[in-house]
């Protein structure tokens, strides 16, 4: 569980490192690395999903990743989430640059031309999604995005992955197979308890790898 906060700061243990967020995403950052078959050296992938919009995604995303990074372990935070992404907009960064959707499409860019770091942090980086798509569901079977997911996980120890939200696009679906652990995000008075019935099927059906509920 991580509790709600009305405090507008976006990386908890930045501004606020005793604070009861900051807290909850260490004890969330110890309890995530028991779900995982076996830690690995390099690449371990955590994929971060909900069933819609507003559940908290892309702030539980980032602020997992800055608390694996405070560890010292050298993270990637990607913006997977093609339709409508929040990374950019979440950290108050404008949107210029390439992303994801831009190296899928052009075998001319690294990993190295999407990368960006985050002021005021220490071994955090991160990939956003790139240029909006008229396509995000095609564009993610490519195998192009599996080159970028090669490419990462031999140079970061972690890897958090922003998706799209399953109850609204297939798109995390299809993307699942990359991850090692997904955290499904639902957000109290915000999710209908009616839809509580997708993670459940999802987590019967096992189509999220080694899936835990935030």
């Amino acid at each position: 569980i991580i509790p709600l906060s009305d405090d507008p700061i976006k990386l908890v243990a930045l501004d606020n490192p005793r604070s009861v967020m900051s807290e909850a995403f260490k004890i969330l950052r110890t309890n995530v690395t028991f779900l995982f078959p076996k830690l690995k050296e390099k690449g371990n992938t955590i994929l971060v999903t909900s069933s819609i919009a507003g559940e908290g995604k892309t702030s539980l995303s980032l602020n997992l990743a800055h608390s694996l990074a405070l560890t010292g372990k050298k993270t990637v935070i990607i913006g997977l989430d093609l339709r409508a992404p929040k990374l950019l907009e979440y950290l108050d960064l404008p949107k210029i640059g390439k992303g994801v959707s831009d190296f899928i499409v052009n075998t001319d860019l690294t990993t190295e031309d999407l990368t960006m770091t985050i002021d005021g942090t220490d071994n955090l980086f991160m990939i956003p999604s790139g240029t909006t798509p008229p396509n995000p569901s095609e564009l993610l079977l490519l195998p192009r995005l599996q080159e970028l997911f090669d490419q990462v996980k031999l140079d970061y120890d972690f890897v958090i992955v922003d998706t799209a939200p399953v109850g609204l696009v297939t798109d995390t679906l299809v993307t699942t197979h990359l991850s090692d652990v997904t955290l499904y995000t639902v957000r109290a008075n915000v999710l209908d308890k009616e839809m509580l019935k997708l993670p459940a099927r999802l987590y019967r059906e096992k189509k999220l790898n080694n899936m835990a509920v935030i």
